[in-house]
């Protein structure tokens, strides 16, 4: 970053010499040239030292926001699921892992806000169970629903999901910071969020 102030307000520097050259002494032109180098450069500096306080501000707010769109997302993906025809073992298994993702969101929020599996969990929430799971899963007609190998394939995914989450609270009630990026990683593969 300090390098780039420097090659700017270096720029700047010859640039307004050159300039200047051509309307008053070389000398006078080079002074001037360096007092606006110097100008330039404090100004570029202060800017990025405001733009790292506004970024650490902004992470904090958008894992909040986050956080609030995964249970907000997780509530009304439950309503849609309630309100349509589905066997009563798959919704039950849908809502196991719609209340391991509600009870897990704030803890992991609260355990790394900007972290990875943070962002894995969220992504959980507001993207993969309700978006890539439940919604293809009610877009089926009702005879596929009940089909045996669909509801045999949803189960299988829903009981690979409870226990990753499992893992993932007993990483977060044993406090093993070193396992939240693995953990993550591998959530991200697993389930393509």
């Amino acid at each position: 970053m300090k390098l780039n102030n420097y090659i700017i307000a270096g720029l700047v520097a010859v640039a307004v010499t050159v300039i200047l050259s051509f309307f008053i002494s070389l000398a006078v032109s080079g002074v001037i040239a360096i007092a606006a180098a110097v100008i330039i450069y404090f100004i570029l500096a202060s800017k990025k030292g405001d733009d790292k306080a506004t970024d650490s501000t902004v992470t904090a707010q958008e894992t909040d926001s986050i956080g609030d769109k995964g249970i907000e997302s997780l509530l009304d993906i439950n309503l849609l699921l309630r309100k349509s025809i589905v066997p009563v073992d798959i919704r039950d298994s849908f809502e196991q892992v719609i209340d391991q993702l509600l009870d897990l969101l704030p803890k992991v929020n609260e355990a790394g806000p900007d972290g990875e599996l943070a962002w894995v969990i969220n992504r959980m929430a507001t993207e993969y169970l309700p978006e890539k799971s439940i919604k293809p899963y009610l877009d089926l007609d009702e005879a596929n629903r009940h089909d045996k190998a669909t509801m045999d394939a949803v189960e299988d995914s829903l009981v690979g999901m409870k226990s990753e989450l499992a893992d993932v609270e007993s990483i977060l009630s044993k406090r093993k910071t070193t396992e939240f990026n693995k953990k993550a990683k591998f959530l991200k593969q697993r389930f393509d969020v």
